[in-house]
């Protein structure tokens, strides 16, 4: 596929993306090799659900906090700051345009688990809008880390202690109905919708609707957004 070179920082993703048939073919694969094997196997379906949650989290924590920190070891955005373009507006384009990628990415795989698993189609829109929040947030946090480091090593470490209670709060491997303050944090967690929703297409019962699941995280996806696009100075600035 030929890209043209890329006139504004979010087309720099997009050509990388999309640019190399080899790495886009790979990038493609590997949800497909995770997810597939275990939608269609006896694994119990909260762990199901869970192995797709986690990829989701890892892609797009990941993904976002190394790319930024290559980029600003090599000073683009520090030349980025120097344009006449918003710093908001550029943080608000990273952080749309990683999360459609990394959702393009894990689309075919989601395809094939409703196929297996023919879920109500309430539910497949639910649990892929979900998804979708997830990334979101997922980014968010890859965006964040890159503002306190411009180590990729450094990326890996913040991002498994930031990520690790957030998982454990959203019920992926423990009780799935906590109370007391765990069920007041868990509502927090836009994690924790894309796991019920996820759990529901794997067949298991769960105590959301799916209206619930599409407005509860919708709004603390906002907020986290908005957060993170406040922080584009500080990504934009230079580095000692």
């Amino acid at each position: 596929m030929r890209i043209n070179p890329p006139d504004a920082y979010w087309k720099k993703d997009v050509s990388l993306f999309f640019g190399k048939r080899f790495a886009l073919f790979i990038k493609m694969l590997y949800p497909l090799v995770v997810i597939v094997p275990v939608a269609a196997s006896d694994i119990p379906a909260q762990y199901a659900a869970a192995v797709i949650g986690i990829v989701a989290i890892m892609a797009g924590t990941f993904g976002a906090g190394e790319s930024l920190t290559n980029d600003i070891n090599d000073g683009i955005l520090v030349r980025l700051s120097m344009t006449p373009v918003s710093p908001y507006k550029v943080v608000a384009q990273i952080l749309a345009v990683n999360a459609v990628l990394d959702f393009i990415q894990l689309l075919p795989a989601l395809a094939i688990v409703y196929f297996i698993h023919t879920p109500p189609l309430v539910w497949v829109l639910a649990a892929t809008f979900a998804v979708f929040l997830t990334l979101i947030t997922a980014n968010s946090i890859g965006i964040l880390l890159a503002n306190v480091t411009t180590s990729p090593a450094d990326v890996l470490l913040y991002a498994t202690i930031i990520l690790f209670p957030l998982i454990y709060l959203s019920g992926f491997f423990r009780n799935q109905n906590p109370e007391g303050w765990l069920a007041v944090a868990r509502d927090f967690v836009p994690f924790s919708y894309m796991n019920d929703a996820l759990k529901e297409v794997f067949g298991i019962a769960g105590r959301l609707s799916p209206s619930e699941v599409l407005i509860l995280p919708t709004l603390i996806c906002c907020v986290v957004a908005v957060a993170v696009c406040l922080t584009a100075p500080r990504l934009l600035s230079p580095r000692l």
